[in-house]
């Protein structure tokens, strides 16, 4: 079976990474030829404009690359017809209305799209007028005729099937043959205890809601953040330690943490986060504190594989509970790496994604 796979990026992009890069090895093994199309490569993430919605001033300044990416996405729409499936993420062109899917399922094309996010939710809250009313309605439209729809949690799939049936739900994963156990036997590399965060610059406002709770602890323990990043975070109540992200470096920078924290309010966009973050600390064997948002709330058996919490008070103690504590740290830690194994790796994941695409790929009936 031929497969197109229309990535958002590169391997370099978290999305386009967990939903599809990391599982093509798993998807060769099962026959299927892949070819993958992103529509922005590695030279995309040069621009360091992750941290804010994309503007007309951003398009304009890298004007000439943006027009080779979408010509070179056209060419590949052109071609769709010669696979058996096509899989993208999402929407085939972000920013733009709905159309281009239209006119894939119109010569036939048979598509899968994948959500690990509400984009849904995205587009009705930007801060743009014109994209807004642009893209108003363009994420239901596209999943009512998707082939079949593939999301990381199960409030997505709540959604989602109330536009169509044709929905199926897997949990978010990561290759457990890169993530070894933290060693906590080995020499700590500071007295200091840390507390760690990772993900993209747009995540900053969700660590912000901590500082208060940063700077009480850190009066009471020898403490420093630790932010895994594209950008540098400053906290005028905690020492920071910044981290440039790379994929070569990751899992050091995770066993070097003590804590792992995922903080979040309890929004719409928020609930249909994949919860890799927590995913990640807990396959490294680092504790791992979240508030009770999403997929959080079925990923935590609190105080067994790691800690809810879901105010100030609940996060101060929780925190302080795991610092006062190394044998707690060690224990919640394995547990959560037990529970990654289990559910959460690719290893467990990925047959249930061979799974739907040869069913998807080798079925006759369409929407």
């Amino acid at each position: 079976m031929n497969v197109l796979f229309l990535t958002r990026y590169s391997q370099r992009g978290g999305s386009s990474r967990y939903m599809v890069h990391q599982y093509l090895p798993a998807y060769a093994q099962a026959g299927m030829r892949c070819t993958v199309e992103p529509l922005f490569d590695d030279r995309y993430f040069e621009f360091g404009i992750l941290d804010r919605p994309t503007g007309m001033g951003e398009i304009a300044r890298h004007g000439l690359y943006y027009a080779r990416r979408v010509a070179r996405r056209l060419r590949a729409l052109l071609n769709a017809h010669r696979y058996d499936l096509v899989v993208f993420e999402k929407e085939l062109f972000p920013y733009l209305p709905y159309g281009f899917e239209e006119w894939l399922r119109r010569r036939g094309v048979r598509f899968v799209v994948l959500f690990d996010d509400a984009t849904y939710a995205y587009y009705r809250q930007h801060p743009f007028p014109l994209v807004r009313w642009l893209c108003r309605g363009k994420i239901e439209r596209i999943v009512r005729n998707a082939t079949h729809v593939i999301v990381w949690n199960d409030h997505l799939a709540g959604y989602m099937r109330r536009l169509t049936p044709r929905v199926s739900v897997v949990n978010s994963g990561v290759d457990m043959t890169r993530y070894p156990p933290k060693d906590y036997r080995a020499p700590r590399a500071s007295e200091r205890l840390v507390i760690g965060w990772i993900g993209t610059p747009n995540g900053f406002p969700y660590l912000r809601s901590l500082e208060t709770v940063f700077g009480e602890l850190a009066r009471q323990y020898p403490l420093e953040l630790h932010v895994i990043s594209a950008a540098p975070y400053t906290s005028a109540h905690i020492p920071v330690v910044n981290h440039p992200w790379s994929l070569q470096t990751e899992v050091h920078l995770l066993h070097a943490l003590d804590i792992g924290v995922m903080p979040l309010p309890d929004d719409e966009w928020t609930r249909g986060k994949s919860g890799v973050k927590a995913v990640q600390y807990m396959a490294v064997g680092v504790p791992a504190v979240c508030s009770p948002v999403g997929v959080a709330r079925r990923l935590i058996v609190p105080n067994v594989n790691g800690v809810l919490a879901d105010n100030p008070t609940a996060w101060r103690a929780a925190l302080a509970r795991l610092l006062d504590d190394p044998t707690l740290r060690e224990r919640m830690g394995m547990a959560g790496r037990a529970t990654v194994m289990q559910a959460y790796s690719i290893q467990s994941v990925a047959p249930t994604l061979v799974d739907i695409l040869l069913r998807v790929g080798q079925r006759k009936d369409a929407p």
